[in-house]
């Protein structure tokens, strides 16, 4: 398990005395269009410079925004957003709602390929309009009907729309400059945004943004500028006093090797939304036994991987419920343990079921990647040591590995999944029989009847203890093995409060400031 420390020494005072934060990135983006952000350095600086109609506070909760309120139709199909009056461009023109429609419509348009575009199928005839089946946007279910009224018209009551919105997909652009220039994401001068910051400059290793005026909150944004630096090393310049911030990413940001003492005090854990898992072939035997799986899932030091926090559900506790964490309000529930009688009991009971005499070996299949082979030689090893199980361990390309998961040609497969939105339905819609990302082999009428009426849920909390009661069922049937929560350290100066990792991997420091 990553360790959390706190405190800490190192001073950055020129920084202090100008108000200026310093964050040490591992990449910076080359484009700065919200429709097409794919990568974690980009919805970073995309969720300052940009603004929806609704925002995630500090636990992850979809606060207004751009939208002052809301209301809803009684069947639970079509939204009607009041935008604020006062919501300005940084040029100092009004947001409409009208920017609004156009920036959705052109982020489904087929020809641009956006990767998230999926995440705005629920809107009525969006999927139809992005795969190329219709060609009239006005049938689209978005429209603005005033200045500052957009209405949303969905196929279907989606009870987590709202917490969909604060996506970047879903951010407002500029019509007006984005039908003049096709290269507006690229060019600092045409660049136009509603967010509480505007871009200042851009280069190759940095970009500066600075506090804009004409956000309609901007009594809330305390970082009168913040620069987004691309260091060789961004460990060593924290050390250096070169950066105030370093992390971010949902992978290791921080390079251990270079770590010094003073500055280890200033390390801090941040939760990325992602569970680590293995998958199995359902389709052949052995693993086709439940008692079989129990067993293998059973039989694994989740601690002794040393990454992430041990995983016994699959959605990562970064995820919001009601008002807390999902996995919280679920008191932290563990659907199974490890216990090394137990899975013995059940390994030998599925081997009777399976009419095995003895086990036999097989392969993991994992990826080209930070430690994935390491991982897997651990689990091994634990399943040989308290289960007399061999296996081996086989490296592929990512592209391989997903093709053979795709056409079921392995035993264990090494997977993954990140949420795309902070809500439980993103991580477990993944194992729905139409999902197309699902290619456990794995479905379940069943479940899939708890996913729709999760949908389709009004109250929060019912919708909650469906999605509790949907991944009771996805681990009863162990249908995959959770590994591990996916953490993500950074260092962080301890005058600097409300900067932090968001569920997403972006860093959030909108409402940052100084001690």
């Amino acid at each position: 398990m990553s360790v959390t420390l706190t405190g800490g020494a190192g001073t950055s005072s020129a920084a202090q005395a100008n108000k200026v934060l310093r964050i040490g990135l591992g990449s910076l983006p080359d484009q700065l269009d919200p429709a097409a952000a794919a990568d974690d350095s980009t919805v970073t600086v995309l969720k300052c410079l940009f603004e929806g109609l609704v925002r995630l506070n500090a636990s992850g909760q979809a606060v207004p925004a751009i939208a002052k309120s809301w209301t809803l139709s009684k069947d639970g199909r079509t939204y009607t957003f009041a935008l604020r009056g006062d919501a300005k461009w940084s040029n100092g023109q009004q947001v409409l709602a009208s920017d609004f429609e156009y920036a959705w419509k052109r982020a489904l348009a087929p020809e641009a390929k956006n990767v998230y575009a999926f995440n705005m199928y629920m809107i009525n005839n969006a999927q139809n309009y992005n795969e190329g089946l219709l060609k009239d946007t006005s049938k689209i279910g978005v429209k603005a009907l005033n200045n500052t009224t957009l209405q949303v018209t969905l196929k279907e009551k989606t009870s987590y729309f709202i917490q969909l919105l604060a996506e970047s997909i879903y951010f407002p652009v500029y019509a007006k400059t984005a039908k003049a220039n096709n290269q507006w994401a690229t060019d600092l001068k045409s660049m136009v945004t509603n967010g509480p910051f505007k871009l200042k400059t851009w280069k190759s290793n940095e970009i500066s943004i600075v506090k804009n005026p004409a956000y309609y909150a901007a009594q809330e944004i305390k970082l009168p500028e913040v620069r987004l630096l691309l260091p060789e090393n961004p460990t060593v310049a924290y050390m250096n006093k070169e950066v105030d911030w370093v992390g971010g990413g949902g992978v290791e940001s921080v390079d251990y090797t270079s770590l010094d003492s003073a500055s280890y005090r200033d390390l801090h854990e941040g939760s990325y939304a992602s569970t680590y898992f293995y998958q199995f072939n359902l389709t052949k035997p052995p693993f086709d036994n439940l008692k079989i799986r129990q067993a293998l899932a059973m039989a694994i030091d989740r601690e002794a991987l040393r990454y992430g926090n041990p995983a016994f559900g699959f959605v990562p506790p970064s995820i919001h419920g009601t008002q807390l964490n999902f996995r919280t309000e679920m008191s932290d529930k563990m659907y199974f343990h490890e216990d090394v009688a137990a899975a013995k009991q059940l390994l030998k009971e599925g081997m009777r079921e399976a009419g095995l005499t003895k086990f036999p070996s097989f392969t993991i299949i994992v990826n080209e990647y930070i430690n994935h082979d390491v991982i897997a030689s651990k689990v091994i090893k634990d399943w040989q040591k308290n289960l007399g199980i061999e296996a081996s361990v086989e490296i592929q390309s990512f592209e391989e590995l997903l093709d053979n998961r795709i056409h079921q040609k392995y035993a264990i497969a090494r997977a993954g999944w990140s949420a795309d939105f902070n809500d439980p339905a993103s991580m477990l819609e993944l194992f729905s029989s139409q999902n197309v990302s699902n290619d456990t082999g794995w479905s379940s009428t069943v479940y899939d009847r708890y996913m729709q009426q999760a949908r389709q849920a009004a109250d929060p909390g019912t919708r909650m203890q469906i999605y509790a009661t949907a991944e009771q069922l996805l681990m009863d049937q162990m249908a995959v093995i959770p590994l591990f929560y996916t953490v993500t350290d950074y260092l962080s100066h301890p005058n600097i409060k409300n900067v932090y990792v968001d569920y997403d991997g972006s860093i959030a420091f909108t409402r940052g400031s100084w001690r």
